[in-house]
């Protein structure tokens, strides 16, 4: 069962969610479990290296105030200096509930911040009718049975293609920047990343 794999740290990611990603071809970073409006996921993010490294320099670390943000995202050259450009970007959210309508839930919830991922493991797969209502969702599923890793249904990249970039989701790269930053994530994490297709 996927909640009994979890164990040591709680800020670690356990190298067979790892897996799943790789084996779903996400680009980015795994981050630890955390809460995204609400939902337990594992967060992947793209790290901007040359944004990351300049704003820790320059102790522009992540910014959580909403007011500011709607300024940051709003802003134009003819102001002046631009505002610091986000650290991190969202590649897409992995849940291993063990229900697939809670999995479904989460991950259609937050598919205007990026694509989603659905990691379940066990000696049977999915059914049919589960795998379809993930596919109509464009959230993908990956099984994991005795080690090996299978894509049932490949999903959607990015967020759903009616989503804009709001200043939520300005808001949700800037907490998963600090979440980052938190547990030890660092640009080096960046170079092992696999494309995404």
């Amino acid at each position: 069962m996927a909640s009994q794999r979890i164990s040591g740290r709680p800020d670690a990611v356990p190298p067979w969610v790892e897996e799943g990603v790789r084996a779903a071809a996400w680009a980015g970073v795994v981050l630890p479990r955390t809460k995204v409006s609400d939902f337990t996921v594992f967060p992947v993010v793209e790290i901007d290296v040359d944004v990351w490294t300049e704003r820790v320099a320059k102790g522009h670390g992540p910014e959580l105030d909403r007011s500011t943000l709607v300024i940051w995202e709003s802003w134009t050259p003819d102001l002046g200096e631009l505002p610091p450009r986000p650290a991190v970007s969202i590649v897409g959210f992995v849940s291993i509930a063990l229900k697939p309508s809670d999995a479904l839930n989460a991950l259609d919830s937050l598919a205007g911040y990026g694509a989603g991922l659905w990691l379940t493991s066990g000696a049977r797969g999915p059914s049919a009718w589960t795998l379809s209502e993930f596919d109509v969702a464009g959230v993908g599923v990956v099984h994991e049975r005795a080690g090996d890793f299978s894509v049932s249904v490949e999903g959607r990249c990015g967020p759903i293609v009616t989503a804009r970039r709001l200043t939520s989701t300005r808001h949700k790269e800037e907490l998963l920047f600090e979440w980052a930053l938190a547990t030890g994530c660092s640009p080096a994490d960046a170079v092992s990343t696999t494309p995404m297709l």
